[in-house]
């Protein structure tokens, strides 16, 4: 008798803790800074930048998590920026004009999860083994698309966009922090263009 009450104890715990994981809501920042200044990320999420500027995204979950920041050019190329679990609080800094110089949009995907997006991951390893199979780099677009239908079917995540006060040389400047919330799975998709000055 008490080996089938604690093995329906240790059920009840598996059931309880795999509940709580798919129940788990993911709430997290992302703030885009062209150069020093802080700005706004529009709901067309598409973000005009000068040529040779800079440009730098800060992303910060409030609880551990998996995190995958893809980008790809005009010329359909792709570049994994970041594919690592993140920790709460933890911020990643991305330089998505860095990796790739060439001239045209850019289209950053960024996927946060709360539960390891293994599909995502096989896809992302095979293509860094060959960057230049054709193969490969369909897989991991044709993932990224069966992500966003995913999510698509999920709804509009809830947004928020946050002013907070920062110091840059001594001036007080205002920031622009969006926060989603009450979601497990992301994709958002920033396009970024170039412009000569």
């Amino acid at each position: 008798m008490k080996k089938i009450l604690l093995v329906c104890l240790f059920i009840g715990m598996g059931w309880v803790q795999t509940y709580a994981q798919k129940a788990q809501n993911l709430t997290w920042d992302i703030q885009l800074q062209k150069g020093r200044e802080g700005v706004d990320i529009p709901k067309s999420q598409i973000i005009t930048a000068e040529s040779g500027q800079t440009l730098y995204f800060f992303i910060s979950p409030a609880s551990d998590c998996f995190c995958y920041i893809i980008s790809q050019n005009s010329e359909r190329k792709i570049f994994i920026l970041h594919d690592q679990p993140v920790k709460r609080e933890m911020e990643i800094e991305i330089e998505p004009l860095k990796a790739d110089n060439s001239p045209g949009a850019k289209t950053m995907y960024v996927i946060m999860s709360v539960e390891r997006q293994t599909k995502l991951e096989d896809a992302i390893k095979n293509y860094k083994s060959d960057p230049d199979s054709q193969r490969y780099a369909n897989n991991l677009q044709g993932e990224i698309a069966r992500l966003q239908d995913t999510v698509s079917g999920l709804g509009e995540p809830s947004s928020a966009l946050i002013t907070s006060g920062g110091t840059t040389r001594g001036e007080t400047t205002k920031e622009f922090i969006t926060r989603f919330s009450e979601k497990n799975l992301y994709v958002r998709t920033i396009t970024i263009r170039t412009v000569n000055r």
